[in-house]
């Protein structure tokens, strides 16, 4: 495949239009669609500003052709062709990547138990909910900063953009474990979710992941759903927060208390109140429907804040670059950023470790 027709496509994929594009890079419109003709090339400077703007490794705008090897990879999607071949590539770079630094540290990826399961069962989501709080060591206490709590018990999350449909994936391999992947422009709250549901998948479908993603039943998407709601909000924390509403209407207010204090979205409050048994299951959906009407389709206020904590590859590759394990151009490339960019974190980093 040309350069040519790699640039179009990662540029549609991430939705920007040639305006948007040239004025990231600082060029004109005119001059974006002379690339993706391949009537113009841009300049080594310009085509590292291109891969920014796209979040992609500029080495993977020059692929001439073929297809870089894949990770096995699971969509959430309930439609994976929603995800181009180019941008399939990318994230199995990044999931190498990520392998890659973990390998040169002698870090080992874990793995939650297996419990392979193919239909759909409340209760044992439930209980399967309660032995993973049990593992990530939170038992019924609030989980925080999800994407935290995961990669401290060393799983890979890493957050990218993807089409809006796609709210994230997942991909495994016996040698590399797993990694998530999250949609970055997804409101917090769904990206923890989605996340959670994620891991949900290498729970109960671990023998499904294959090389061309994985559409999954309608029975095995309820199942990850109702494990990664119980995970967020245990049956004991609905029952103590919300007893006082029983069969009632759950006052907006509190919903976003819980919100709040739960980094959960309200959505997922009324939906568990509903499985738990606190509210019927069609004052539930009526109270869904509510928020919906109000806030729209994905988003709700209060909005959660976006962790400020630094990710673990971060951790990772700067801890690399240190130990001369890595150069800096390779730390560069593994996070995407330029040399300068990484440098300067790199050096917050360090004043940060030291005080």
């Amino acid at each position: 495949m040309s350069i040519t027709l790699r640039l179009r496509n990662f540029r549609d994929q991430a939705g920007l239009s040639q305006d948007d594009l040239g004025r990231q890079v600082g060029v004109t419109r005119q001059t974006i669609a002379l690339w993706e003709k391949g009537e113009r090339s841009p300049s080594l400077a310009q085509l590292h500003k291109v891969a920014k703007a796209l979040e992609v490794p500029a080495g993977m705008l020059l692929d001439q052709g073929g297809r870089v090897d894949k990770s096995t990879i699971l969509f959430r999607s309930d439609a994976p062709e929603a995800l181009k071949p180019e941008v399939r590539d990318v994230l199995a770079k990044r999931s190498r990547d990520y392998s890659f630094i973990e390998k040169a540290l002698g870090e080992v990826s874990a793995l939650p138990p297996a419990h392979p399961f193919e239909g759909f069962d409340p209760a044992l989501a439930e209980n399967m909910a309660s032995e993973v709080r049990d593992w990530l060591g939170v038992e019924r206490g609030t989980l925080g900063d999800v994407f935290d709590l995961l990669e401290g018990r060393g799983l890979k999350v890493v957050l990218h953009p993807l089409p809006n449909e796609v709210s994230g994936l997942s991909a495994y391999t016996d040698e590399s474990g797993a990694i998530f992947f999250v949609n970055s422009e997804h409101p917090v709250e769904r990206q923890y979710f989605t996340a959670l549901h994620e891991l949900g998948h290498l729970i109960f479908h671990r023998g499904d992941y294959g090389d061309k993603g994985h559409k999954q039943s309608k029975k095995k998407e309820k199942m990850a759903d109702y494990f990664a709601g119980a995970l967020l909000l245990s049956r004991y924390a609905v029952e103590k927060e919300l007893k006082a509403f029983s069969g009632q209407w759950i006052p907006e207010p509190l919903l976003a208390d819980i919100k709040l204090r739960y980094q959960v979205s309200m959505r997922t409050v009324v939906i568990r109140a509903g499985q738990v048994g606190v509210i019927t299951n069609k004052q539930s959906w009526q109270q869904y429907r509510w928020i919906e009407n109000k806030y729209g389709p994905t988003s709700e206020t209060p909005l959660l804040e976006k962790s400020k904590t630094l990710r673990r590859l971060d951790r990772l590759v700067f801890r690399a670059l240190l130990a001369e394990e890595i150069t800096t151009s390779k730390a560069a490339e593994v996070l995407g950023r330029n040399l300068v960019s990484v440098h300067k974190e790199l050096s917050a980093w360090l004043g940060d470790a030291e005080s």
